[in-house]
This record gives structure tokens, C-alpha cells and sequence, in this order.
């Protein structure tokens, strides 16, 4: 669960706290979570969204009462929401504030060697798994045109004990400006089911741990 107020924002509710104390602040400002979540479809009630928590965690359904447009079903999402009870299960009703689009993917595979592939650097904040994908917190350059963003398997290491995968970096030839955030999922489950699966080791091409270089998920 991630927890972001920006600066401006918190010191406009600072200002207003301080101002007037008997004015209660909108939950919307105040307690809510940040997940990257699946989205199911739309049922009688709303958009229905899967939660999964770290690792191998048991999921959740979250059930809202709000439509959700140009997001397709079974594509990952950045949501912003609280739980509308204090019930635990399977099953969860949420209030939304807020339903962003992110990279979603699942995982390819290449014959290319991964040297040949475009890999433009970036600003690793997170990188995480969830089941049956791996998800990423980053920061890339803008450059307000479409880029390529993949996670993409060396085909000549599918057979062994470790995956060697790449994080695919495009910016087809755009100009890039300043840093901003990102966030991406990739399904991986082609992989994580197999029986002879050990490790799926994530090269990136990271300026904030240069030194690191990659990182492993074992089965």
C-alpha cells in the first residue's frame, strides 16, 4: 500500500486545519490506500476490481459503486480508494477516489540477445510481485508522445531454473524532459506455473542502484 499527499496539497490542508478547526476534512484527502489492482468488469453495482497482496497472499474482491471508462477487463490499474466497512473476507465493498490506466502487460519472449534491446534508463522506486505479477514503481522522462514499455524473457534461458528477463525501454526517438512517476504491472504466470520454474531474475537499467543490475523473485 503506497501513501502519497503532495506538497501543495498538504500544506493547503495544514492551512486549513489551522484556520478552522471545526471543518472536517473529506476522507478522500485523508485516508485512502494506492494499489495496483485488476480490473474485472462492471456487475449491477459498479466496477469490480481484484486486490492481491504481496507475495503469495489470498485475493480480494473490491466492490465499488462507481463506472469505470477506457480501462479493459483484466488490465491492471493504479486505484485510489478506502474500504467502506471494517469486515474482513474474500469480498470488500470500497468507496474510489480516484482509477488510473498503467502499463499492463504480460510477460513476452525474444530470440534477440538483450544487448540489442532499447533500454532507456530509469528511476527504480519499487519493484514488487503480487501472484502472478510483477510491478513496478518508477520515475521516466517525459516526453508527452506514446513510448515502449515491456518486460520481455530471454527465450535461451526459458528451460532453466532462472528466467533472465529485461525491462524494455522505448522512447522511440522522442525528446525526454523531466522525471515523472510511473507505474507498471506484468503478468508472469506462464512462468510462475511451471514445475521446473525456480527464479525470475529482472534486469533493469536503473540510475538510482546503478550497481545492482538486476533482481530475483524465487518461486
Amino acid at each position: 500500500m503506497l501513501r502519497h499527499l503532495p506538497i501543495l496539497l498538504l500544506a493547503a490542508i495544514m492551512a486549513l486545519v489551522s484556520c478552522d478547526k471545526q471543518e472536517d476534512l473529506s476522507r478522500a484527502y485523508t485516508d485512502y490506500r494506492y494499489d495496483i489492482v485488476t480490473y474485472l468488469g462492471q456487475n449491477d453495482r459498479g466496477a469490480v476490481f481484484e486486490y492481491l497482496g504481496h507475495g503469495d497472499s489470498a485475493s480480494i474482491k473490491l466492490q465499488s459503486t462507481v463506472g469505470v471508462k477506457d480501462v479493459k477487463t483484466h488490465h491492471r490499474v493504479l486505484l485510489r480508494y478506502d474500504f467502506a466497512d471494517n469486515r474482513a473476507g474474500a469480498e470488500r465493498d470500497i468507496t474510489v477516489y480516484g482509477c488510473s490506466a498503467i502499463f499492463s502487460d504480460s510477460l513476452r519472449r525474444t530470440p534477440t540477445s538483450p544487448d540489442s534491446l532499447p533500454q532507456h534508463p530509469i528511476k527504480l522506486r519499487s519493484l514488487w510481485r503480487t501472484g502472478e505479477f510483477i510491478n513496478l514503481h518508477c520515475q521516466l522522462e517525459y516526453t508527452g508522445q506514446t513510448r515502449t514499455m515491456m518486460l520481455v524473457a530471454d527465450e535461451s534461458t526459458l528451460e532453466l531454473d532462472t528466467v533472465e528477463c529485461y525491462l524494455v525501454h522505448d522512447l522511440r526517438g522522442q525528446q525526454a524532459s523531466f522525471w515523472r512517476d510511473c507505474y507498471a504491472s506484468f503478468n508472469v504466470g506462464v512462468l510462475w506455473k511451471r514445475d521446473s520454474f525456480k527464479c525470475l531474475r529482472v534486469h533493469l537499467n536503473d540510475k538510482t542502484y546503478p550497481e545492482t543490475g538486476y533482481y530475483d523473485f524465487k518461486k
